[in-house]
């Protein structure tokens, strides 16, 4: 019966290329494994609702939540003062083409390297209306948001919101084992080893300078808007509609991203500066949740009173706040039921059905390719790169202790079997106007192609081991 494990995030994932709806998709899959989990119909509906509080309730979760909430209110006020429309007119000058957009979303990654949604969001709300202005491929757009963000940022071993947990999960799993490296040291040389994200850069190197052919391959196709009456359509478009309510000012982007950039910073070495004595160390031991939520509550205070200062009304600040943290509602639900789904799914067993006996029937020369296959599948089955990571690193690391394979290809591996999911990226579909459907069918040719990219690289290694 612990097959049954596999079932919500098998159906959540054939409805999802089936319908290219997520949040119904999500949703029937908490249902069908609350009633897998309870064996009773009125014990699993009560339960969906127990999944989905849990969810919520759990710290870090709605930290992520509350940042994803501030972000959307200061995104919402940036725009409102014109500081978006000043920056892409600045900006503009010297982009003419969809290549140059593209360009940018690598060149802005040097200031928001250190957080996935940050980037995300930040960029992606710079870049939109200059792809807009000269006519370019926003699945293109989403394609790179998405690569720029998890996959750059696991190859970063310093200050990122990543390296915390990263750390923490190889050093718990090598405690009281006799391994001499420091688990920062195996979390750095480990970069080298995880093929996929290195694969998927590449990848998006040649989409922007070359164009790759995005868009020719599609795994299906998203026809949404198709199945949304005329009247929805344009209830939705005047909803969306920009409407710059204060003359352009670049300066209104500009001073409050200066502002979030070193609140960030400075709460990264705030929370971590007890546990390190290197300015560095202290911002790998942050803690990464509070640090960029904590920026994100500074920044909109700090930003209001920047506006006040220039006649905007407090009212009209008010309003922007609570319609920007709207616009994120729709992501916010796909998360929560994500991570309603991931605990799901461990209930049922999840954790058992893969053991160390599965691992060690591997034939050494193919450990490497069958570990980042295992990964993947599971990181796309459950939805979480993180849970994934947690579940596939003890075997990982007590395999590499019993067959001598370099422990730091082993957690490598495993980084690139779970950043597997993260391609295509809800957030990135949002930040850019357009339907996961749509985001969905036109990059999973290209996962597919980093996967194969990356199991080839795994082959050759197992061929050296």
């Amino acid at each position: 019966m612990i097959w049954l494990s596999i079932m919500p995030a098998l159906i959540t994932i054939i409805l999802t290329f089936k319908t290219k709806k997520l949040i119904p998709s999500l949703l029937t899959g908490v249902i069908i494994g609350a009633l897998l989990s309870t064996r009773s119909l009125f014990n699993g509906i009560t339960s969906i609702g127990n999944y989905i509080i849990e969810a919520v309730a759990n710290k870090d979760s709605a930290y992520t939540l509350g940042f994803l909430i501030a972000f959307g209110a200061l995104a919402d006020l940036i725009e409102m003062a014109g500081g978006i429309s000043g920056f892409s007119e600045r900006v503009g000058k010297w982009v003419k083409s969809e290549r140059g957009v593209l360009g940018w979303s690598w060149l802005l990654s040097l200031i928001t390297f250190f957080d996935s949604s940050f980037h995300t969001i930040a960029v992606g709300t710079v870049l939109n209306p200059l792809l807009e202005k000269v006519k370019g491929s926003k699945e293109k757009l989403a394609f790179l948001l998405s690569v720029t963000s998890l996959q750059l940022i696991l190859l970063i071993p310093i200050a990122t919101s990543y390296l915390g947990y990263m750390v923490t999960l190889v050093t718990n799993n090598i405690r009281e084992k006799e391994i001499n490296q420091s688990a920062y040291a195996i979390v750095a040389k480990s970069v080298l080893w995880n093929f996929f994200s290195w694969s998927m850069l590449l990848i998006a190197i040649g989409v922007t300078i070359f164009g790759l052919g995005f868009g020719k391959f599609k795994l299906g196709n998203a026809k949404e808007k198709e199945e949304l009456t005329e009247q929805h359509l344009e209830k939705e478009q005047n909803a969306n509609q920009s409407v710059q309510e204060y003359p352009s000012k670049s300066i209104n982007l500009i001073i409050p991203v200066i502002i979030l950039l070193i609140s960030t910073v400075f709460f990264f070495w705030w929370t971590g500066r007890n546990k390190s004595d290197t300015f560095f160390g202290t911002l790998s031991a942050a803690n990464f949740n509070v640090s960029i939520f904590a920026g994100a509550l500074l920044t909109i205070v700090m930003t209001s009173i920047f506006f006040l200062f220039q006649k905007i009304s407090l009212a009209e600040i008010e309003a922007h706040i609570v319609k920007g943290a709207e616009k994120v509602i729709s992501l916010i639900i796909i998360l929560v039921l994500s991570w309603a789904l991931t605990s799901v799914t461990q209930d049922l067993g999840f954790n058992k059905l893969l053991g160390e006996s599965i691992i060690k029937s591997i034939p050494k020369i193919l450990i490497p390719a069958v570990l980042f296959l295992i990964t993947g599948v599971i990181s796309y089955t459950i939805g979480s790169s993180w849970a994934t990571w947690a579940l596939i690193m003890p075997l990982a690391i007590t395999f590499s202790i019993n067959s001598g394979v370099n422990i730091a290809i082993m957690v490598g591996t495993v980084w690139a079997g779970g950043a597997v999911v993260d391609v295509v990226s809800p957030l990135s579909a949002e930040m850019v106007n357009i339907s996961f459907g749509e985001h969905l069918t036109t990059s999973t040719p290209y996962v597919i192609l980093g996967v194969l990219l990356a199991l080839a690289g795994y082959i050759v290694i197992g061929f050296t081991l």
